[in-house]
């Protein structure tokens, strides 16, 4: 459920009409820059009409390490998207985010773009994403690192998400994003979860992420890899992987 990678996978949470959401609990750990025991929370909010989505997205981990702990990432993600084309679905989207373990202090980005329904039905879905983002961040370097402390760019942002809704749902997206007049600049980000219900609203999610950043600050990994557990309480309208 955990979605502090920087880059939230909306495609998890698109509900049918009405009021819909899920509070979890995320266990885990991780390698690369991430290398200790996390743990966090997270909540969101969905509200669907025929014509329209809105969705409110909040998220924290801590880090443990040698029994100490530590703020390590948070994020908050605000979208609306008009569902009322039943194919190309125009969107915009707010987000602020931090990751200390990146020596990210702080990241904002606001954007737009086309979500692109290939196939749906009960069982199977297929879409793509398209968008443009304005992002800034500010980095905490040390004196010799030749990276920039403020960064100010536009980026692509391109997803390819697949989902199998049967006993559990499997969802496994995809991103790619790169500065259009620097397209050695990227960032590639991959999401596998299995969502599975428990008991009523209680559900049990593996997430497997993996992410390459290009050209990362000094001292920190071009690739990550984290694997976490979380619980989630649904409530609202039932979703489409619960039918």
């Amino acid at each position: 459920m955990s979605e502090t990678n920087a880059q939230v996978n909306v495609e998890l949470y698109r509900k049918k009409t009405g009021v819909q959401g899920n509070v979890g609990l995320h266990l885990g750990g991780a390698s690369g820059n991430s290398d200790f025991f996390t743990g966090g929370g997270a909540a969101n909010v969905t509200y669907n009409t025929p014509t329209s989505s809105i969705l409110i997205l909040g998220d924290g981990l801590l880090g443990f390490r040698d029994g100490e702990s530590f703020s390590n990432e948070g994020l908050i993600h605000l979208r609306y998207t008009w569902v009322k084309p039943p194919r190309f679905q125009p969107e915009a989207f707010i987000q602020a985010n931090y990751a200390r373990s990146r020596k990210l202090t702080f990241r904002a980005l606001i954007g737009g773009g086309l979500r692109t329904i290939l196939h749906e039905n009960q069982t199977y879905s297929f879409t793509l994403g398209n968008s443009f983002m304005w992002e800034r961040e500010h980095l905490n370097l040390t004196a010799t690192d030749p990276h920039s402390d403020r960064i100010s760019v536009i980026r692509s942002s391109n997803y390819v998400n697949f989902q199998i809704r049967k006993k559990a749902t499997i969802t496994l997206t995809g991103y790619y994003q790169f500065m259009p007049n620097e397209v050695k600049d990227f960032r590639l980000l991959g999401n596998l979860q299995i969502a599975s219900r428990v008991a009523g609203p209680l559900q049990q999610v593996t997430t497997l992420r993996y992410r390459r950043d290009s050209r990362p600050p000094l001292d920190i990994h071009k690739n990550d890899i984290t694997i976490g557990t979380s619980f989630a309480l649904t409530f609202g309208n039932k979703k489409k992987s619960e039918e």
